[in-house]
């Protein structure tokens, strides 16, 4: 009895879908593992090696500080310093201040950091190592009156060095706290203590020091700032400075270690993506070959060689091959046979299709464009007739010349003109419109000379000037102006029309009716005919613009556009934007019939 192996065949879509969960899966495992771990480890080491290391600060400000204060209650109390500073005459001044000085001189060397110490008389007895009362003249001293210990005055250059001072009131030891005698400064070179207290930290954290009066004696103000969203910082009172210190710690010292995290991430996941790669070439390499093959035939399909038509394909996959690939090519064969024999005819009318559209189209063209004409020959010749029975014979030969030189143009020639010449026909328009209106308006033009040769189709700029009159600036009561100009959108490269009237405007629901009208197809009746008599019927006041819609819709589909925009009591604008094309640069016809129209000026 032969045994048959069971076979199990999946679908190639699920076999990747497994590979690529799988993957993600592990990949995912592994980094939030290890992002997480290192992550936590990594901030409780450095928050409590930041803990250390302010903690050893704090220690060495206040003890920096301790030996100031002792300096200073040793000083303040010496009879030295008391009988100079109580020295009236000048033999008595003089035999003291040496006196005075040497033990200044002495004391200060119990601190490195004291750049100066300086003992100042109401009496106007001053010593000091360095300085002199000018030097400690712009000091605020009012607030020693009712200190008795050391206290912090800012900060001043002494010895070019800009130093803390602390002050302390000295009193006489005959009368102690009632009789003040003098004052005693103590200069500190406050940054060279925290730069050299933290040359040996891994990390130097930001710090400031201020007073209790607010002064900054150390450091940036914003440092105390506990809202930055980009630090930590922590405040320590320190009483022997009679302060506070701020310690200002980066966050990104916390996430610094994502940088390693990454890397450790991105080690695993190469490797797993070369385990992942070999897998994956061992089992479908065979469905890479069939696939390259497939696509190089189709490849040659797709350049019209009618060999591959006839021949088909057929892919050897081996042992390991995919299932769908087979599919695929048997099915591809049997459309190859069916397409070699549809070829033809699916051709023929194509062709036969096309040419039935285009006669259409250039019917609907011309048949649209003969409509523009009657509605303007009715004003002009009511115009004429008005002029007649006035007797203004130079009138009437100039607005006939007009009229002519206008239907001419309107019936030769090819159906795209250059842009120059359909603004001399609107010119002759206006011409003939000022006999009529007068001064009622002014027409101003925005026209760039290098857009002139540019082809639009015929007859399209008079017809929205003339609904911008008559519906827009002919009802106002008040002078206006009419805008026609014309740009290029250097993005998007077309070209851009546009009417602007100061008239009396739309009310918003009219404004939006009109729209939705040019939002319809060309037409939606059985004939041309029929599509022009329905808008004439619903739309009488904004037929021209309907017409000229869609005639550009016809000569352009959707790479066209009309946008129009009014409100009541300001004015009307309306812009057409046609692909640019010159006689020299012509652009076929696109497909489909639907303009965009939009509320947005250009």
């Amino acid at each position: 009895m032969k045994i048959h192996k069971k076979r199990f065949l999946f679908l190639l879509k699920k076999q990747f879908l497994f590979i690529i969960i799988l993957m993600t899966v592990c990949v995912t495992s592994i980094g939030l593992f290890t992002s997480a771990l290192y992550q936590k480890v990594h901030v409780a080491v450095v928050q409590e090696n930041m803990e250390i290391y302010f903690s050893q600060l704090t220690r060495s400000v206040d003890a920096m500080y301790n030996t100031c204060r002792n300096i200073a209650y040793s000083l303040s109390y010496s009879q030295l310093i008391q009988d100079y500073l109580l020295a009236q005459t000048s033999i008595e001044k003089y035999n003291a201040y040496g006196q005075s000085y040497d033990q200044l001189t002495n004391m200060m060397g119990l601190c490195t950091y004291i750049v100066d110490i300086a003992v100042i008389s109401a009496r106007g007895n001053t010593v000091s190592v360095y300085g002199s009362e000018k030097t400690y003249a712009p000091l605020d001293i009012t607030a020693l009156k009712e200190q008795k210990t050391l206290s912090s005055l800012g900060r001043i250059f002494v010895k070019n060095k800009e130093c803390q001072i602390l002050g302390m009131p000295v009193y006489s030891l005959e009368t102690p706290y009632t009789s003040r005698i003098g004052t005693l400064f103590l200069a500190i070179d406050i940054d060279g203590f925290f730069l050299e207290n933290s040359a040996d930290a891994n990390y130097i954290p930001g710090y400031a020091l201020s007073d209790n009066s607010g002064r900054m004696i150390y450091g940036d103000r914003e440092f105390t700032k506990s809202n930055a969203s980009d630090f930590q910082v922590k405040q320590y009172p320190i009483e022997e400075a009679d302060g506070t210190l701020y310690m200002m710690i980066d966050n990104d010292i916390f996430t610094a270690a994502g940088n390693r995290i990454a890397t450790l991430q991105l080690f695993c996941m190469l490797i797993l993506l070369v385990l992942f790669t070999l897998i994956m070439l061992h089992i479908y390499r065979p469905l890479i070959r069939s696939l390259q093959k497939l696509t190089l035939f189709m490849r040659n399909v797709a350049t019209d060689n009618q060999r591959n038509y006839k021949d088909g394909i057929k892919i050897d996959q081996g042992i390991f091959g995919s299932k769908e690939i087979s599919e695929i090519n048997n099915s591809l064969n049997e459309m190859l046979l069916h397409t070699y024999e549809l070829n033809h005819k699916i051709f023929e009318n194509y062709t036969h299709m096309y040419e039935m559209e285009m006669n259409n189209t250039k019917t609907e063209i011309a048949y649209l464009r003969s409509q523009v004409n009657p509605h303007f020959l009715y004003n002009t010749l009511t115009m004429v007739c008005g002029m007649a029975a006035m007797g203004n014979t130079d009138e009437i030969i100039d607005t006939v010349s007009s009229l002519s030189q206008i239907f001419r143009y309107s019936i030769k020639g090819n159906e795209m003109v250059p842009l120059e010449e359909e603004l001399e026909i609107v010119k002759s328009y206006l011409n003939i419109q000022s006999y009529r209106f007068g001064s009622r308006f002014t027409v101003r033009y925005e026209l760039a000379e290098e857009l002139l040769e540019c082809l639009i189709p015929k007859m399209v700029i008079q017809p929205l000037v003339e609904n911008a009159i008559i519906h827009g600036l002919e009802p106002s009561l008040e002078p206006g102006e009419l805008l026609i100009g014309c740009g290029m959108n250097p993005e998007h490269g077309y070209l851009a029309i546009w009417i602007f009237d100061t008239g009396i405007g739309m009310e918003p629901s009219k404004l939006s009716q009109i729209r939705k009208e040019l939002q319809r197809p060309v037409h939606s009746a059985n004939t041309i005919m029929d599509a022009y008599q329905d808008m004439d019927s619903e739309n009488h006041d904004s037929i021209g613009l309907l017409n000229v819609n869609s005639r550009m819709v016809l000569h352009f589909g959707p790479e066209y556009s009309l946008i129009l925009d009014s409100q009541l009591g300001i004015g009307t604008n309306i812009q057409l934007r046609i692909p640019y094309q010159t006689a020299s640069h012509q652009l076929s016809k696109p497909e489909g019939k639907q303009n965009h129209v939009s509320g947005n000026y250009y």
